[in-house]
């Protein structure tokens, strides 16, 4: 057995001095994403996570168009001094809006806009109006944010020149301005971030969604290894796949199709055959990469953290990964907990 993801296993980023513990918590649902959350739950999850050991804070700009981010300073400034890491994104920036369209996926968010700007003055500027929400005069690390697919239907690769020659750019002198002190992308997708990796020197990658126990198409593409060999570490988001794997409906923020369904049931009967739950399969397989820093975890209550942190603690038998890899739900190569 093996393969426990231990908070307070601290890990370096990159060839910076930013330390990550294995767990962390994405901060998207207090930014009331699909539903709102309270101030004082909001509070309540965050406190919890400290106590715990998962002390890495990850938001964005988008999350609530602000709102995350504020709740976030909120509770820095209230909460004792602690060993503590931030990440925010860059790339997006919010232009006041009171009568805007509501966003797809956040409820009640703040009166902004969020406009895509990669130039370097819209990522300066997009930090320092985080940095103003946060209450901090710096972040750990600063992750340009969304240059996917996924988000620009078609148009990412023609983003690729501008962030090759402003955005990275901009994001060292960041860096160079101690306002970060890592820099790399959050990603939903691999191949951006591959074709990146090749032309600019990255401390980070965060990736969500593309190395789950339904996609493995990170490691196929040997986009892992090449993080590896490059010295650049990865984070992963999205382990349970937009909460398909715990029990939800949605696949990348939307209806998931039939055939990913019945996936999640055999899953769940390989892992109930185990006396194991499927969440707690899901994080510790993503964990087990050794490209693989640290993971990080939405949660909109101290309850919902507390029971991610209980299946990141799951001893899991070995069987489990000799059945998986044996129904071809993971790669025969694939690492896995016991292997580690």
């Amino acid at each position: 057995m093996g393969g426990m993801i231990l908070p307070f296993d601290f890990q370096p980023i990159g060839h910076t001095d930013v330390l990550l513990p294995r767990l962390g918590v994405g901060t998207a649902p207090i930014g009331n994403l699909f539903t709102s959350v309270s101030e004082e739950a909001a509070e309540q999850m965050l406190a919890y996570a400290e106590r715990v050991g998962a002390s890495w804070f990850d938001t964005a700009p988008l999350y609530g168009h602000g709102l995350a981010e504020q709740r976030l300073g909120a509770y820095l400034r209230a909460a004792a001094p602690a060993r503590r890491t931030i990440s925010t994104k860059v790339g997006r920036v919010l232009n006041p809006a009171p009568h805007a369209e509501p966003p797809p996926h956040f409820v009640n968010p703040l009166p902004f806009q969020p406009a895509f700007d990669y130039s370097a003055a819209g990522i300066r500027r997009s930090l320092e109006e985080s940095l103003g929400r946060l209450g901090l005069a710096s972040v750990d690390i600063a992750l340009l944010h969304d240059v996917d697919r996924l988000t620009h239907a078609g148009g990412h690769r023609r983003l690729v020149p501008q962030l090759l020659v402003d955005s990275l750019p901009a994001m060292v002198q960041l860096k160079a301005d101690g306002l970060v002190r890592a820099i790399g992308l959050g990603i939903n997708e691999w191949d951006i971030g591959y074709e990146l990796l090749m032309e600019h020197p990255l401390d980070v990658i965060l990736l969500a969604g593309r190395y789950t126990l339904l996609d493995q198409s990170a490691f196929t593409s040997g986009f892992l290894d090449a993080c590896a060999r490059r010295h650049t570490s990865v984070v992963l988001g999205g382990v349970f796949n937009s909460g398909l794997l715990v029990g939800g409906e949605t696949f990348d923020y939307a209806p998931a199709q039939a055939k990913l369904r019945d996936r999640v049931k055999e899953l769940t009967r390989l892992c109930d055959a185990h006396g194991v739950p499927l969440p707690a399969a899901a994080l510790q397989f993503a964990a087990a990469h050794p490209a693989v820093r640290a993971l990080t975890v939405g949660a909109r209550t101290a309850v919902e953290l507390e029971e991610i942190v209980r299946w990141s603690s799951t001893s899991l038998p070995e069987q489990l990964w000799r059945d998986l890899k044996a129904g071809g739900h993971i790669p025969v190569e694939t690492p896995v907990p016991e292997t580690l």
